[in-house]
């Protein structure tokens, strides 16, 4: 009974010892929405201490808006007891700007031995649910339909899927707890003839401070930032696949106009055919309409290729190199409702996904600094064991407890590190708001110079230019004016309507690029998440305790 009583003592203490690291969770704070809200924040001076300024407004990340403290990491008393952490997946909700494409759903299972099947984005369900064909086909394709093909195909937003992905997986892992040491222990073997003490030991470090729920909240931070990330990228397709759409278009239309410039090139060298041949005209205008009509079949054939290269771009950036053949159904000349650089520059700090990404960088400067500051609080190690004296034939227990005395490092540099990338992130937002207004402002000037310069076209050049050729053309067979007239009224009609084109296409351009956020890049390579950042340093910081 004696030896069962030691026995159950030495297995209930590592219990008691365990249950004594759990700590409840402080809350987590606000990010700044607002410049004001950013500045208020850079009057708050932290050296070494927390007082951070609790007063801001929160942001909704690019999931469910509601309180961020409720997903941090589950609680030690769970159903199992056998888990010291449970995690919590940041959850994602559907953006009405982004034709309901969801952010991201993990599909990793913790026990799987297997590869898991590639992550998919948003828009593929939106492609099946659509039915739209990938394969090259007759049907005219409208940019709402190519859209839902990009979010379904093109490689960067799976990237960008995956990388979220990898920071879920770190996040996991940075709060596990560390695994109890179990041993064999053998003191006095040989003394007196005998085997000595026998035993076995087991030993656990109890790490305290919530350095392992702290640093599950960092990782969460890369995670809402990852997402937003994300959020920008899809933003990035979109405007270029727009964009990209309407320079298709333009192309087509050069394509088409080329040829009917060419039928009156045309009709222009058969005109001076027959003055020649009634002996009004002489030789030189026919060659001179001859080498007018060359030169707009040199234009011809640089709109086609034009044209092509345009589709193929555009067919990259849908992700479908098949698609290079389909027609597209559009129209340069629809009317689009005036912008105005108000509105425009409110919707732009209001919705940007780059602000977003940067505030989650200064929640998470935050929220490092709460998890430096942990750190000088010593972990517990604990070690039991029994043993049989086989001398005495006793049976004997032993238990040590061991703290590291913080005398020398109570991590002073890292917690003056994660004080300057605090402010650091913070001057990032101011930096990268008046960066959004210069873009802005770029995007707003070529939108009003292509919109002034389309009104003009259509309500005074273009219809002077075909009065002004007809009337040529007219007098030059009544040899009222001589030919050169003729080539320079061709060649204005020629270069209007090929402008006009062109202008048309810089307006439809501007007008994406002031409504998605002046955001370009569907192809640039996404930024990905090495497996140092995301709190795996802070592990290892937690678990050896200096």
């Amino acid at each position: 009974m004696k030896r069962i009583r030691i026995f159950r003592f030495c297995m209930a203490l590592p219990c008691v010892l365990l249950a004594s690291c759990a700590h409840n969770e402080k809350p987590r704070y606000a990010v700044p929405t607002t410049r004001e809200q950013t500045l208020e924040m850079e009057e708050y001076k932290v050296h070494g201490n927390s007082q951070i300024p609790m007063d801001l407004a929160p942001l909704a990340p690019p999931g469910d808006a509601e309180d961020i403290s409720a997903k941090r990491v589950g609680h030690l008393n769970s159903a199992d007891d056998t888990e010291f952490i449970q995690t919590s997946e940041v959850s994602n909700k559907t953006d009405s700007n982004t034709n309901q494409d969801t952010l991201i759903q993990t599909t990793f299972k913790p026990d799987s031995n297997t590869i898991p099947p590639a992550p998919g984005v948003g828009g593929d369900q939106l492609a099946t649910e659509n039915n739209v064909d990938t394969q090259t086909t007759e049907v005219a394709l409208t940019v709402e339909e190519l859209l839902q093909l990009a979010m379904a195909n093109n490689p960067t937003l799976q990237q960008a899927t995956a990388v979220i992905n990898k920071a879920q997986g770190i996040k996991k892992q940075v709060g596990l707890y560390p695994n109890p040491i179990i041993g064999y222990q053998g003191q006095e073997i040989g003394a007196d003839g005998t085997s000595g003490k026998q035993g076995g030991y087991i030993s656990q470090t109890i790490v305290t401070g919530n350095k392992l729920r702290l640093n599950q909240a960092v990782a969460d931070y890369d995670i809402q930032q990852l997402q937003w990330e994300l959020e920008t990228q899809k933003y990035r397709v979109r405007n270029d696949v727009q964009s990209q759409f309407f320079a298709s278009l333009g192309a087509e239309q050069r394509v088409k106009l080329s040829l009917q410039l060419e039928e009156i090139a045309k009709e222009g060298v058969e005109m001076a055919s027959k003055l020649f041949e009634s002996g009004e005209a002489a030789r030189p205008d026919i060659l001179q309409a001859e080498v007018q009509l060359g030169e707009i079949r040199i234009i011809r054939q640089n709109a086609e290729y034009d044209h092509q290269a345009a589709r193929k771009q555009l067919a990259s950036l849908v992700g479908s190199p098949e698609l290079t053949q389909a027609p597209l159904s559009g129209d340069l000349n629809e009317i689009s409702p005036d912008l105005t650089w108000e509105e425009s520059y409110q919707q732009l700090q209001t919705n940007s996904p780059e602000l977003q990404a940067v505030y989650a960088r200064v929640s998470r400067a935050r929220e490092q600094i709460f998890r430096q500051e942990s750190q000088n609080k010593p972990n517990l190690l604990a070690q039991i064991g029994v043993a049989r004296d086989n001398e005495t034939g006793d049976d004997i227990a032993n238990v040590q407890l061991g703290i590291p005395l913080p005398i020398f490092n109570r991590n002073q540099g890292n917690i003056d590190m994660a004080n300057a990338e605090y402010y650091r992130s913070l001057s990032d937002v101011e930096r990268l708001q008046l960066s959004l207004e210069v873009r802005l402002a770029n995007a707003f000037r070529d939108y009003q110079k292509a919109k002034q310069q389309v009104e003009q076209y259509q309500q005074n050049i273009l219809p002077k230019a075909k009065e002004n050729l007809d009337l040529t053309n007219q007098g030059y067979r009544q040899q009222q004016f001589d030919f050169l007239r003729v080539l320079t009224a061709r060649r204005t009609y020629f270069e209007t309507n090929i402008q006009f084109i062109r202008s048309l296409v810089d307006l439809r351009q501007s007008e994406v690029a002031i409504s998605g956020l002046v955001l370009s890049g569907g192809l640039s390579e996404v930024r990905d998440i090495s497996q140092g950042v995301g709190g795996v340093g802070n592990r290892g910081q937690a678990l050896s305790g200096q």
